[in-house]
């Protein structure tokens, strides 16, 4: 399956909340709020989600499949870097 993504919005001074991504699944279907998280093992990507009754949170919708999550996590982060890089040179 085709998927893009694009960083939204950036953050260096948020905690370990690093950028909002915006993912594009086979140019028909988009899903907003994706999360770029720095962990311990690096950075990771969160599928958005909201509170329930019960206080937790739930991912509002996720793949199925290990493999699409593998392609999500790494355009996703490919997208991050890209952006990261780009105002770097910015700055300079």
């Amino acid at each position: 399956m085709k998927v893009t993504a694009k960083i939204t919005r950036s953050f260096e001074t948020a905690g370990r909340l690093k950028a909002f991504a915006t993912i594009c699944l086979a140019d028909a279907f988009l899903v907003t709020g994706v999360r770029v998280v720095e962990g311990e093992k690096g950075l990771n990507v969160f599928m958005p989600s909201m509170k329930d009754k019960e206080d937790e949170y739930r991912d509002v919708c996720f793949p199925i499949k290990p493999e699409l999550r593998q392609q999500i996590n790494t355009v996703v982060l490919n997208a991050y870097d890209a952006s990261v890089k780009e105002n770097e040179g910015d700055e300079g």
